[in-house]
């Protein structure tokens, strides 16, 4: 600075350090902001499928290490002791029997017409003849009375024209395309190249309207009655693709019954108009979703098998005592569930001390969590605190499975109900049209039902595409 320049006044000096002062507080500020954005997507790097419900196919060729939360179970690989296998048995009276007897002597070289016979090791070959289409043909007589009158004989169901398919065939066709999950094209090809006779795959379409409107009108109704008066029923749903828009598929199941509804929404207004929450009364099971808790009717109870990974999510992205607390959370729940199981096999009751240890030790972990996650600085930490809070003040629901034996550790029943339609939306990407979807979705509850009845799918189906499908009992 110049000998002769003037010297800042004290005003300049203090203005000057006003605006350094709101630099460092705006820089601060913007630090703060950059830091929790870092932690934020370090934390979303974290998310695997087994701290959240991310799908195992998106960890992608860097799989984290396995982080099971079910601990060792002390059995071996393999199927369980005392469980029954499947493996197939010789029968007393097979169908047919074919004696392979030597002509001559392996040894000598001798003929062995008239030898004596030492043993006979039998073998079976299960396999099925050669698939042959039988036609049938019906022959409608008309007579003339003495009157004048003609009468004609009444044709069988099955005989609607002039030449048609057989119920078995057309359920065949079905049960490929809604059971197995092949395509249109490849569920006519497949009949045609077993069968040997032509099959369009604008049959195989009419095939599946025909059975899927006979199940909606006579079986559906009855299936949803009957959840509907169920005291535990299991809730969920999942996303697909319908005509190139979002829908949902609705899933309401009991262990006998399934019944499976697509909707454009995923919300309440899609479960009021499926109708069976609105009227439930009994434990509804589901997976905490908010919508779920506006029915106020049911008891709720909520899945474990979500909150566990959701709690092990937080002990991956926080540190300090808050990792600690969730893992104190998960290891107290996983410890309820082993004696609560551990009792029912054995048909006892747990020890009330124990569950009453590991039951505290859940509480002051998510007490104590909501409170260190209080400040909820960040995203991270207010999606932290929210887990704490939630299973908080909704643990009598999470623990239900304690005071009700009906009453399950997890939802994983309604994860099983929606397994198969996942799997045909993956193999299939969408479905073209909704009512396509609605069709699909009224068969799968048809076949899931009878199949947890002891009902065949291939059975089922043969009935419902005569027009007179199976129909569970009524409550």
């Amino acid at each position: 600075m110049p000998v002769d320049a003037p010297q800042p006044s004290y005003e300049d000096l203090l203005a000057e350090n006003a605006v350094l002062r709101a630099m460092v507080a705006d820089l601060t500020v913007r630090l703060e902001q950059a830091m929790g954005r870092i932690a934020e997507l370090e934390a979303r790097l974290k998310q695997t499928s087994a701290n959240s419900s991310k799908p195992p196919s998106s960890d992608g060729m860097a799989k984290p290490a396995p982080k099971s939360l079910r601990g060792r179970s002390g059995r071996g690989p393999g199927r369980p002791s005392g469980q029954p296998g499947t493996t197939l048995q010789q029968v007393a009276d097979p169908d047919v029997v074919v004696r392979h007897v030597p002509a001559v002597c392996g040894g000598c070289g001798d003929d062995l017409t008239d030898a004596v016979e030492v043993r006979t090791a039998r073998r079976q070959v299960f396999d099925v003849p050669d698939p042959t289409v039988v036609v049938t043909e019906h022959q409608i007589v008309t007579v003339a009375c003495g009157c004048g009158h003609h009468t004609t004989a009444a044709a069988p169901d099955e005989a609607t024209a002039p030449v048609c398919y057989g119920p078995r065939i057309a359920a065949i066709g079905v049960y490929l395309l809604h059971g197995q999950f092949l395509s249109v094209g490849r569920t006519a090809d497949a009949l045609s190249d077993v069968f040997g006779m032509p099959v369009a795959a604008g049959t195989v379409a009419c095939w599946v309207k025909r059975t899927a409107l006979g199940i909606i009108e006579q079986v559906l109704p009855v299936i949803a009655d009957r959840i509907a008066a169920a005291p535990v029923a299991h809730f969920d749903e999942t996303g697909l693709r319908v005509d190139g828009r979002l829908a949902w598929l609705h899933s309401a199941s009991t262990a006998t019954d399934v019944l499976l509804a697509v909707h454009r929404r995923r919300g309440t207004e899609a479960t009021d108009a499926i109708g069976i929450l609105p009227r439930f009364t009994g434990v509804a099971v589901h997976d905490a979703w908010a919508p779920y808790d506006t029915y106020r009717h049911a008891v709720h109870a909520l899945c474990n098998a979500h909150a566990l990974p959701e709690l092990l999510y937080v002990s991956d992205t926080a540190t300090g005592e808050v990792a600690a607390f969730a893992e104190q959370a998960i290891h107290a729940l996983r410890q309820l569930w082993r004696l609560v199981s551990a009792a029912r096999a054995e048909q006892t009751e747990p020890d009330p001390a124990a569950v009453a240890q590991q039951a505290h030790l859940l509480r002051s972990a998510v007490v104590l969590g909501a409170r260190a996650t209080a400040a909820r600085t960040d995203k991270l930490q207010r999606k932290h605190h929210a887990l704490f809070v939630r299973l908080r003040d909704r643990r009598a629901d999470y623990l239900r499975f304690l005071t009700n034996p009906a009453v399950p550790f997890d939802n994983n029943p309604a994860e099983q109900t929606i397994r198969m339609p996942k799997l045909r939306i993956k193999v299939s990407g969408c479905m073209r049209t909704l009512t396509g979807a609605e069709h699909f979705a009224a068969i799968r509850s048809y076949t899931a039902t009878a199949v947890r009845h002891g009902i065949g799918m291939l059975d089922a189906l043969i009935q419902a595409i005569t027009g007179k499908p199976w129909i569970p009992a009524t409550t």
